[in-house]
Order: structure tokens, then C-alpha cells, then sequence
């Protein structure tokens, strides 16, 4: 009877851990990447979060820009072998200070470190400035050369 009722009991638990478990992980899009100086590992999030630089390890790590629903991630692998695929939704989750993110059904999760956070409008705010500056620069470099060939 005991046995039963502990059976029961685990039986009842296991949804609540599975949702517990799906909540954990986040949901996002990794749109951009390229190949950064990798972090030392001592120290490396709270370098990057009190600006303090980071310490180059002369290596190249892939830094991807991953962007969830409410806040937009800078991570860089810990190797130059961490690769994960362009403008595709990813779930991930937290772990002791990385961001760990299985790619394709691999064995294993790849770990990354997070170099800069920032609130997801903050970052969409300084992406439309960025574009209106290459807007302005590249029609200042049209004007300019269009004045050099009337001017020969």
C-alpha cells in the first residue's frame, strides 16, 4: 500500500518538473555572428557586465548575437569550433554564469559566455540608428562623387 501510494505520488509530480523544466529554457534567434577574440575564463561575465574589458586570449571564438523576447545577448564560445546556425530559433537555457544551447540534436550542449546583455528595445533602438547612419554616410559618399565627376 505504502508503495502504491509513494508510486502515485512520484506519478502526480512528473508534469510539474516537465513544465518546470520547459520554462527554464528560453526561446530565441541568433542573428548575427563573427569571429571575436575568445574570453579567459576567469571572471569573463563579470568583466563584460562591470566594463572592464575583457582579457584577449589571442585565440578567434565565434561571438553570435542571440535575440530572445525581452532581452538581446552577446555570447562568445569558449573555442573556435563552437558553431551554431544563422536565423534560427534556438532554445537555451542558464547554467553557473553560460548560456548553454544544444545544437541539432547533439549529444551534448555547446557552453557560451555572455559578453553583453541588453533590453530587447534598447538594442532595436540603436540597430535603427545604425541603419540610418550607413543610410546617411552612403548618400554623402553618392553626393561626393557625384560633385567629383561634375567637376571633370
Amino acid at each position: 500500500m505504502k508503495r502504491c501510494c509513494l508510486l502515485l505520488a512520484v506519478l502526480y509530480m512528473i508534469p510539474n518538473f516537465l513544465v518546470a523544466e520547459n520554462h527554464l529554457r528560453e526561446q530565441g534567434t541568433i542573428v548575427r555572428m563573427r569571429m571575436a577574440d575568445c574570453m579567459s575564463a576567469q571572471h569573463a561575465l563579470m568583466d563584460a557586465l562591470s566594463g572592464n574589458g575583457r582579457a584577449p586570449t589571442g585565440d578567434l571564438c565565434p561571438e553570435y548575437v542571440l535575440v530572445s523576447d525581452r532581452v538581446v545577448y552577446v555570447i562568445i564560445g569558449k573555442t573556435s569550433d563552437q558553431l551554431v546556425p544563422l536565423a534560427e530559433t534556438t532554445r537555451f537555457h542558464f547554467q553557473n554564469n553560460e548560456v548553454l544551447i544544444r545544437v541539432d540534436d547533439a549529444r551534448k550542449e555547446s557552453r557560451f559566455r555572455v559578453k553583453a546583455m541588453v533590453l530587447r528595445p534598447e538594442w532595436e533602438r540603436s540597430q535603427r540608428l545604425e541603419e540610418m547612419e550607413a543610410v546617411a554616410t552612403a548618400h554623402q559618399r553618392m553626393e561626393g562623387a557625384v560633385m567629383m565627376e561634375t567637376r571633370q
